[in-house]
């Protein structure tokens, strides 16, 4: 992933915030902005995205549902949620929940949010590197098993001759 940008979600209802991250992160991310969790939800179908920060407190949706329900369809995208409100119990249950990597606390400072996203784009390429050893050791398992099965048959047939 190092000659290609990693792709951050940002979703809050408010423009100026999608904006803001835009501007301060779009030469090193490939930034998309949603005002809506539904319009979250329709970017994430459309684009493979890498990580996604949502602010807590939206219309219909809270940050943590939002959280929650892309996890399933998408379980190595990292997510982050931020609120300028210091809602305990939010917090705790996105972290419960949604399976947080990061909570930023509004305003944050414009450091601070590049560190945090390179971060969660780090913890990405762990992800997916991690699911490709993963799957290449399923790959080699199997070829084992079946090798064993083989050897097995063998070593039957030659008990019968």
């Amino acid at each position: 992933m190092t000659d290609k940008k990693h792709t951050l979600l940002v979703v809050d209802d408010e423009p100026d915030v999608g904006d803001s991250v835009h501007d301060l992160l779009r030469r090193e991310f490939n930034v998309l902005k949603a005002r809506s969790a539904e319009e979250g939800l329709k970017l994430m179908r459309d684009n493979e995205v890498h990580i996604i920060m949502t602010d807590q407190r939206m219309p219909k949706v809270t940050g943590v549902e939002l959280l929650k329900s892309i996890r399933a369809g998408h379980p190595q995208a990292i997510r982050m949620l931020f609120t300028g409100y210091a809602d305990i119990d939010s917090v705790i249950a996105a972290i419960n929940q949604g399976h947080i990597f990061k909570f930023l606390k509004k305003p944050w400072q414009p450091n601070d949010l590049e560190e945090a996203v390179r971060e969660a784009a780090a913890e990405y390429d762990r992800l997916v590197e991690h699911a490709e050893t993963m799957e290449k050791l399923r790959v080699e398992l199997q070829h084992l098993r079946e090798r064993i099965t083989a050897l097995e048959k063998e070593v039957q047939r030659l008990r019968t001759v």
